[in-house]
């Protein structure tokens, strides 16, 4: 019988990212799981099944909340989605049951089942199982595409730089458009998407606070309303973007770090984004360009309906269940 375990990121320093598309594989998978937490959060506490178990890592050194499980049987199969786990680390637990990992990068892990949804080449062994690929996008079921008549009067834009945003990206953001609305004499209103533990959000208030076209929302759990009522969105080559993706909603990529750079560019390749650079005048051209050419933004929306069809999360479900189904 599978006794899965899930050992995901879930500070605030972490985004949400691990954790939302992990959530949405759980939400396929109807036995007990065993949730393994970087610390106690409210967000992600408040969404895990009453059915299931969670167990918080003492120490991200040794790893040893996870190692108890696995010595208490516990759990056979486990999902790692963490930054905090070293490659010795993974290499050590594939030894000991199967390991089924998130991967954003491409280097070569010795695990049992590759997860990685980003349009990437991920080097594997021989006789790993690679779930790769958009197709693999693990999108929520929450998720409900309603096809909303518009004001095409305003232009109603999105910036969702991810829970923390650290490197204050969207600061750079808003000034962008600020700029902007200014020359173009036009009104753009604006929603900014951002965690209670993000760094950037006294100064967000400050440089919006006289300014009725932003609006800031912390720690929304659906974004359903917001994505559905936008033309334009400004964010970040992660699970948000593949989310953005599936309802057609034509995205302008900055990346955040080393790791994201390659992606963005990849997603670039394959006409689901266009991307900038963390500066105000770029980012100001991009969105102009954006603006002024509707037939881009239609370019952008049918290839990103296309290439994720909010299936991911069950697919790889069911190849967890399928693959492992004997393993005890």
């Amino acid at each position: 019988m599978i006794k899965l375990g899930i050992r995901v990121a879930n500070s605030i320093t972490s985004g949400r990212g691990h954790f939302e598309r992990c959530f949405a594989i759980s939400n396929h998978i109807t036995s007990k799981i065993i949730w393994i937490l970087d610390e106690k959060n409210k967000f992600s506490d408040s969404k895990i099944n009453k059915k299931d178990e969670i167990i918080y890592e003492k120490d991200n050194i040794k790893h040893s909340s996870t190692y108890q499980a696995i010595l208490e049987n516990k759990i056979n199969i486990i999902v790692l989605d963490s930054y905090n786990l070293s490659l010795d680390t993974v290499n050590k637990l594939s030894k000991i049951i199967p390991v089924c990992m998130f991967q954003d990068t491409e280097k070569i892990v010795d695990v049992q089942m590759i997860i990685s949804p980003q349009p990437i080449e991920v080097n594997t062994k021989i006789d790993t199982i690679n779930l790769s690929g958009p197709i693999y996008a693990p999108i929520s079921n929450e998720l409900i595409i309603n096809n909303i008549d518009k004001n095409n009067d305003t232009i109603d834009i999105l910036i969702s730089m991810g829970a923390y945003d650290s490197l204050g990206v969207t600061i750079n953001v808003i000034k962008a458009i600020q700029n902007l609305s200014f020359r173009l004499k036009k009104i753009i209103k604006t929603t900014i998407v951002l965690g209670s533990g993000s760094p950037i959000i006294k100064k967000v208030k400050i440089i919006i606070k006289e300014d009725l076209d932003f609006n800031l929302i912390i720690d929304i759990k659906n974004m359903n309303h917001i994505y559905n009522n936008s033309d334009i969105a400004i964010g970040a080559p992660g699970l948000s973007h593949m989310e953005r993706l599936y309802f057609g909603l034509p995205t302008i990529l900055i990346a955040q770090n080393e790791v994201h750079e390659p992606l963005v560019d990849k997603w670039v390749n394959l006409g689901c984004a266009i991307k900038s650079h963390n500066c105000i005048k770029v980012i100001e051209k991009k969105i102009l360009y954006m603006i002024k050419n509707k037939e881009i933004r239609k370019e952008l929306i049918k290839n990103g309906k296309k290439i994720v069809d909010g299936k991911g999360a069950f697919r790889i479900a069911e190849a967890i269940l399928k693959v492992f189904k004997t393993y005890d």
